[in-house]
């Protein structure tokens, strides 16, 4: 556990790491996305595509937002895991936290 934990403090094991499963399965889901973009392009007129551009980079900014949060909230319940097993601390020491 230390050795990971000092690989990832100097930075020689990034904390975004995907597996190569993961980059091959967003490869074929983003030829998905892109083919169908161009569907819509096809068939909308400029200024109806336009809009639906403008909704996807909406959907984009929610979805990175989400993403960001969900981060966050998965880092601090991992220190709060820490400190209860390795400080010894009581469960009702944590009811500040209870939108986990």
């Amino acid at each position: 556990m230390k050795n990971i934990l000092h690989s990832l403090c100097h930075g020689r094991v990034p904390g975004w790491h995907k597996s190569s499963s993961a980059d091959a399965k967003s490869k074929i889901l983003t030829q998905k996305i892109e083919s169908e973009r161009a569907y819509f392009a096809s068939v909308l007129s400029a200024e109806d595509f336009k809009k639906f551009r403008k909704l996807e980079k909406l959907h984009k900014k929610y979805n990175s937002i989400k993403y960001i949060d969900t981060y966050i909230n998965a880092f601090k319940m991992g220190a709060m895991l820490m400190c209860a097993v390795f400080g010894g601390e009581n469960e009702n020491d944590y009811d500040e936290f209870d939108e986990f």
